[in-house]
């Protein structure tokens, strides 16, 4: 097992190209949505989206982690060229109708009344990986509020609560890092249950 680094969260110039997911966690299920980057994360219209029950190996979150930074894309184009809107506003499109329809199959799936109500208390980390540029995937744990929604915690007080870890780990090292943010996130919208150990 790869010892934990605790930074700092790092800082790039705008447009700097990256691939993201992110990981939710509750008391009944666990998702690992992969992201598209127009200049700000949407949910993925192509790359991978999956859920399980809470209790799932380090090495099955690792390799959906994995797989979920592989297949999430890039679109913004350099800095001081703007995005296409027309482009745009038809990913929205197509991206919120993918989001909605995999909360849907959650709400069913774990027995919740709604989608909102399936989203509201959970934990959420953002991770990040400049490809280009950085042998590591950055973790983040996130800071939630009553209304469900997630932040990264502010620059003053995020040590210890941002984690790395080589793109090369194994799937076990990097699904227990990915636990290991879980454990830091808090705030009023935090699940119930200790998602750690």
């Amino acid at each position: 097992m790869k010892k934990a680094k605790f930074t700092r969260a790092r800082r790039y110039p705008p447009r700097t190209p990256y691939k993201s997911c992110n990981v939710d966690r509750t008391d009944k299920y666990i998702t690992v949505v992969s992201e598209e980057n127009w200049g700000g994360k949407y949910f993925s219209r192509h790359g991978l989206v999956v859920h399980s029950l809470r209790n799932v190996t380090p090495k099955w979150l690792g390799e959906n982690v994995r797989k979920a930074l592989e297949s999430s894309e890039y679109y913004a184009p350099p800095a001081g060229i703007p995005i296409d809107q027309q482009q745009r506003i038809a990913m929205e499109e197509k991206s919120t109708e993918r989001r909605l329809t995999f909360w849907d199959e959650i709400a069913r799936t774990y027995g919740y009344k709604s989608r909102e109500l399936a989203w509201k208390k959970k934990d959420h980390v953002f991770i990040s990986w400049f490809y280009k540029s950085e042998p590591d995937i950055e973790i983040l744990s996130s800071k939630s509020s009553v209304t469900g929604n997630h932040s990264a915690w502010p620059l003053d007080i995020n040590e210890d609560r941002v984690f790395l870890i080589p793109f090369t780990a194994s799937d076990e090292e990097i699904g227990e890092m990915v636990l290991k943010a879980l454990a830091k996130c808090e705030g009023p919208g935090k699940s119930t249950e200790p998602l750690f150990p």
